[in-house]
């Protein structure tokens, strides 16, 4: 009995200790943020916010499998006009997180480590998890904002470029700034309260849970709740 576990013993320290190597060598780096976006309305703000984390797993390279991969936990911030429609802020950008234009805006990758002046790098990420408070967004790292004219339906949903916003919605319609903060804050997904059809859409098989509008956007669930976000309403 002596010799069995002394051999479980050994085992298991032997597991821990490479565990402990891979851990080491393959990080995973985590933070979260607070994202707040401010649209005036006739004189008045309308305020959108929402609590996102993010987390890149690194580990081995394998063939064309990059060393990096990505998850985040929330949902989008939304921004409520009354009879004006809904202003959601994307998740994902159009490729990777990043905007093929100045027009498209970013996805929730990069807002906050490129508010704090890091780059797309996860490389910077060690560096990056040391900075706490607040930062305004600039005109060059916005998020990607949709408007849903009917937010019961989601064939009503168009791309809302910032400069756009008093052509598409009125002269007496203007950004009012963003900004991001880290928090510890905890994270709430209430957002299929507001989009009703989305529920609904997530149900569909992988494959048919796409919504393709002739504007060429593309609707999906990961725009609204982050891909690592397994809880239906709750805080986390």
């Amino acid at each position: 009995m002596r010799v069995l576990l002394t051999s479980l013993f050994a085992l298991v320290l032997a597991t821990g200790v490479l565990a402990a190597g891979y851990w080491y060598k393959f990080p995973n780096y985590t933070y979260r943020y607070r994202l707040t976006v401010n649209i005036e309305v006739d004189g008045k703000a309308r305020v959108g916010t929402s609590v996102i984390e993010v987390t890149w797993h690194s580990g081995p390279t394998l063939g064309d499998v990059g060393s990096y991969s990505s998850t985040i936990k929330g949902q989008a911030a939304l921004i409520d006009l009354g009879d004006r429609g809904l202003v959601v802020t994307s998740l994902l950008g159009e490729d990777w997180g990043r905007p093929y234009s100045s027009t498209g805006g970013w996805g929730a990758l990069w807002l906050a480590p490129r508010a704090f002046g890091f780059g797309t790098s996860v490389n910077e990420m060690p560096e990056f998890l040391k900075e706490i408070g607040k930062r305004d967004l600039v005109d060059d790292n916005l998020p990607r904002l949709l408007l849903f004219s009917n937010p019961q339906d989601p064939a009503t949903a168009r791309l809302l470029p910032v400069r756009d916003i008093p052509s598409v919605l009125g002269p007496s319609v203007r950004f009012a700034g963003a900004s991001v903060e880290i928090t510890n804050d905890p994270i709430v997904i209430d957002v299929r309260q507001k989009l009703a059809w989305l529920e609904p859409l997530e149900k569909k098989p992988p494959g048919s849970d796409v919504i393709y509008l002739p504007n060429k956007l593309r609707i999906n669930r990961y725009l609204f709740i982050g891909d690592a976000s397994q809880c239906r309403e709750c805080k986390q």
